[in-house]
């Protein structure tokens, strides 16, 4: 079943499909993919900025930044950027939205959204209550 969270981006409406609903701790941060006049989202939960972008590029919707080995050679490998897979990823049209706190806080996400989905009531729930209810279940 896909997740999709639904939430603002500088007062704007975005719909996101969540990478990896539950997987870490509703800690939830709104990834941009821009595409030329257009952009593609994505909601990935993770720790930081950094490991959102590790998680994204490790996905099956990864292929959108990680450099293919055959245009390694374009990019200098002074300045690559490395994901925790050891692959090149091409970070020039990528943005990460959300407020980064110091600390562990549980019960904030960095991009204030909603999880929506089939199996999910038809009000969604936030990325924390999603997380612990296999907890209540």
């Amino acid at each position: 079943m896909t997740i999709i969270a639904k939430g603002k981006l500088n007062g704007h409406d975005i719909e996101a499909e969540c990478i990896n609903p539950g997987d870490w701790f509703g800690k939830t941060w709104l990834v941009e993919i821009g595409c030329g006049f257009s952009s593609h989202f994505f909601a990935v939960e993770a720790d930081t900025v950094t490991d959102a972008i590790d998680e994204f590029s490790g996905s099956e919707r990864g292929h959108l930044i990680v450099v293919d080995d055959a245009d390694l050679a374009d990019y200098d490998e002074d300045s690559r950027y490395y994901n925790d897979g050891g692959q090149v990823c091409d970070l020039d049209n990528v943005m990460v939205h959300g407020e980064e706190r110091p600390g562990r806080h549980n019960d904030y996400t960095p991009w204030k959204c909603v999880y929506t989905g089939d199996d999910l009531p038809p009000e969604g729930m936030t990325p924390l209550a999603y997380y612990r209810r296999d907890d209540e279940e």
